[in-house]
């Protein structure tokens, strides 16, 4: 009988904690792999059983899936707010570079980028999960440059869906290259150099948000 099914010492079942289970799922698939931290491993981590895991997720799948999405929350409210300032092209551009090189929650890297890399090894549940999250990432990179194009504000005349892509790679890149422990200060200039293809104004001192 495993630990959390054994009962209480009042006789009531011992239940397990979804949400710190998610939690420790989380903090591990930023420190390492996600495809490479095991199920075993995140039980042990969390206290917990594989049965109880499986009957609150389904699967493996099923964890990583809801792990996935409760980090996507999270990403895309530190990216729906730099898109939401209404700020000028360089200066949106800029506030990308500073989270995807400075931001301390991404100094091992980012899960969900973590997981698009390595989306061939991902079962059925995170890969739809993955794919959602890069379409709806992309529309809202296209709508953001298509309103400041409608402002006067596009530097380059490419198309919305394009640009969103390619700024979707970029940052992409230089947050798995925050993973690979390369510095700060080199992704900066490096990921910099890249978005002045979207905006010849941003290297040098361009404001920041």
């Amino acid at each position: 009988m495993s630990d959390d099914d054994q009962k209480s010492p009042r006789g009531r079942p011992r239940t397990m904690d979804a949400d710190q289970v998610l939690e420790t799922a989380m903090n591990a698939y930023w420190r390492e792999d996600p495809v490479d931290v095991s199920l075993n491993a995140i039980c042990q981590m969390a206290g917990v059983s594989k049965p109880s895991v499986y009957r609150a997720f389904g699967s493996e799948d099923g964890l990583m899936e809801a792990v996935l999405d409760r980090y996507a929350e999270r990403l895309q409210a530190v990216l729906g707010s730099v898109l939401a300032r209404g700020d000028g092209l360089t200066e949106t551009l800029a506030a990308l570079v500073d989270f995807a090189a400075d931001a301390p929650d991404m100094a091992t890297g980012c899960v969900y980028h973590k997981m698009l890399a390595a989306r061939h090894r991902l079962g059925p549940q995170t890969r739809a999960k993955v794919d959602a999250i890069e379409a709806g990432t992309q529309a809202a990179f296209a709508a953001f440059f298509a309103a400041r194009r409608a402002a006067g504000d596009g530097a380059r005349d490419l198309p919305d869906a394009v640009a969103a892509r390619f700024l979707a790679d970029q940052i992409g890149l230089a947050l798995g290259q925050r993973a690979a422990g390369l510095p700060g200060a080199q992704i900066r200039t490096t990921l910099t150099l890249a978005l002045s293809v979207l905006d010849p104004r941003l290297p040098g001192d361009a404001p920041r948000g």
